[in-house]
Parts: C-alpha cells; sequence; structure tokens
C-alpha cells in the first residue's frame, strides 16, 4: 500500500511542475483535436494550463505557501531548558554537487553549516559540552555527512563533537536514523538545523520517530509577486509545493500507520 501511495504522490507533484502542464495541456488539445472534439473544450484546456502556469509563475502562491512553510521558523525558538546540559545539534544534508570530478556540497547546506556552527560555538565558547550530529548520504561518492565534517573541523569544530549519520537517502530516513543515536545519546536538548521551506516536514518525521527537537531554520526562500510569470518564481513555487505534499504524504502516512 505504501508503495502505490509513494507513486500517486508522485504522480500528483507532477501537477506542480510549469513544463509538465504545458506538455500535458498540447497532448490533450491534439487528441481532442484529433478525435475531432469541441473547439470550446481545448480552448478551455489551454486556458486552464495557461492560468496555472501564471498562478505558479507570477509569484502569488510561492508568497502564500512561504508563509505557511515558514512563517514559525524565523524566530528561533528557545529551549525549554536555559542551560542544556548534554545538548545535541542535529543537521540534515542539504546534497551534493559533483563538479569537474570534484564533489562539493550544495549551496543549501552552508547555510546550515553556518548556523549549526553558530550555535556549537555559543556552548563551548562557555566551557559547556555540545555534540553535532550530521545526518545524509546523499547520492555522490563521498556522504553528506562526511562534507560536513571536513568542513566542521576545518571551522574548529572538534572531530570527537562529530557524529556522522552517513546512510539516510532522504529527510524519512534522515529522522529515523538519527533518531537511533539520540536515544542512545540521551540528550538534554536536540537542535534541528536544516532550511526554512524544509523545516516543518522534518519536524514532523522527527515527531513520528518520538522526538521532539527545536528548530533552528537556517535560510528562507520567497518569491516575487510580478506582472509576468517568470522561472524565479517558478522554480522557488515548485520547491514550496513539494514540500506542501510532502507534508500531507506525512500526515497520512501517520494516520494510516505508515511511517515509524
Amino acid at each position: 500500500m505504501k508503495f502505490l501511495l509513494d507513486f500517486l504522490f508522485r504522480v500528483v507533484q507532477l501537477f506542480t511542475e510549469p513544463y509538465f502542464l504545458v506538455f500535458l495541456a498540447v497532448v490533450i488539445i491534439a487528441l481532442l483535436k484529433r478525435k475531432n472534439k469541441g473547439k470550446n473544450l481545448r480552448i478551455g484546456v489551454g486556458f486552464f494550463a495557461v492560468l496555472m502556469i501564471v498562478f505558479i509563475g507570477n509569484g502569488f502562491l510561492g508568497k502564500l505557501i512561504s508563509g505557511y512553510l515558514q512563517k514559525n521558523y524565523v524566530s528561533p525558538v528557545a529551549s525549554k531548558n536555559r542551560v542544556p546540559q548534554n545538548p545535541v545539534i542535529v543537521v540534515l544534508g542539504g546534497g551534493v554537487v559533483d563538479f569537474e570530478h570534484t564533489e562539493k556540497l550544495h549551496t543549501l547546506s552552508y547555510s546550515r553549516l553556518v548556523t549549526a556552527y553558530q550555535l556549537y560555538y555559543e556552548y563551548k565558547k562557555n566551557n559547556l559540552p555540545c555534540k553535532i550530529v550530521i545526518s545524509g548520504k546523499g547520492r555522490g561518492h563521498t556522504s553528506e555527512a562526511e562534507l560536513f565534517r571536513e568542513n566542521f573541523k576545518k571551522m574548529g569544530v572538534s572531530d570527537a563533537d562529530i557524529i556522522k549519520e552517513d546512510k539516510s537517502m532522504n529527510t524519512y530516513e534522515n529522522a529515523k536514523y538519527t533518531s537511533k543515536i539520540l536515544k542512545q545519546m540521551a540528550p538534554s536538548d536536540i537542535y534541528l538545523v536544516t532550511s526554512g521551506f524544509h523545516m516543518k516536514r522534518s519536524v514532523a518525521l522527527f515527531h513520528t520517530f518520538g522526538l521532539k527537537p527545536v528548530p533552528q531554520a537556517s535560510d528562507f526562500i520567497d518569491t516575487e509577486i510580478t506582472v509576468f510569470p517568470n522561472s524565479y518564481n517558478a522554480a522557488f513555487t515548485f520547491v514550496m509545493l513539494k514540500e506542501v505534499f510532502g507534508i500531507w504524504q506525512v500526515q497520512l502516512y501517520n494516520s494510516l500507520g505508515l511511517n515509524g
């Protein structure tokens, strides 16, 4: 059942992609014309596709979604314990880029790197213990976790304070595999570092595995409302729409007992 639902969600996500909408509209119009169907129906299909592209590309939809995904994380959530005795910072990988046979962290990852280091530094400058768990394998030869580790060490983070989780390939697995590590460590507080648009789904998945992390958003994305659609708005709206569907997927799977 889970495989079927995964497939259905992937299909639904296609309808948020402007190029797919154009392709689908062209195919439908061509089929209708070939079968001599009504001209008004063909016009209606074309108009609907154009309307969706405009709605996605002019930034209005993206503006609404960005608020839904990110507004709760603009101000960092204060920990219930004023001075946690055994905090752990969990950083989710943002991808790996292989350029000219050199693997580097994706652009998104660097804001997460900086945010996690700032949290870590606040504890270490006061001689308080703090650990960093880096979660992510990625699709490169070198794992996201290892690339993060290399960068953290260059920034002055002790190797003894770095723990790698380098098996996960997606956010669900980030939460699943990290939860096993954290339950063995029994930290006083868990800080979750990821991008603002990705935080709501990440927190929901960590809750699924019995963890209550303190959200620490590293970056935010937004769209600009424009008269004419543009690729910038379309790209970021598509990214955020995928997150919305991902959140619905987590909620559905939790209600059906398919997560965990």
